[in-house]
């Protein structure tokens, strides 16, 4: 080999050399980065569930201060009354009251024409078919 082909030799192993060690620190900084950048979601992702969480218990609290807030005594006015699991009469039954008893009233929901009340337990109705079951107290 001459002189001249070594020195080029020579030139072209140091010229792969050096553009070897530029890909690899170009590659090591795309992981760094990559790396960076998925731990940056991971630390967003945390933080809105964060978020969230503690936006559901504000408005938890806040839905049951009202609810207290709103809670008004009754007194049940006929001789047995069926406590069901929503406010229509083929929901399923969950207790019962009898006359005499006195409940929490949280909320209502009329239809315009039979009012029921939200208890403890579920829903009463207030008054059915024009017949007062529940008094305010």
């Amino acid at each position: 080999m001459s002189e001249e082909e070594e020195k080029k030799s020579l030139f072209d192993r140091a010229i792969d050399a050096l553009t070897d060690r530029d890909e690899k620190e170009a590659a090591a900084k795309e992981a760094a980065e990559k790396a960076a950048a998925e731990k940056a979601a991971a630390t967003r992702a945390a933080a809105q569930k964060a978020a969230a969480e503690r936006g559901a218990a504000i408005r938890d609290r806040v839905e049951k201060a009202a609810e207290a807030a709103a809670a008004k005594k009754g007194i049940v006015a006929v001789r047995s009354l069926r406590i069901r699991a929503d406010h229509n009469t083929t929901s399923e039954v969950v207790g019962g009251l009898v006359d005499g008893d006195e409940v929490t009233i949280h909320t209502t929901w009329s239809d315009g024409k039979d009012t029921w009340a939200k208890l403890d337990k579920g829903w009463a109705a207030m008054v059915y078919d024009g017949e007062t079951y529940i008094k305010y107290a």
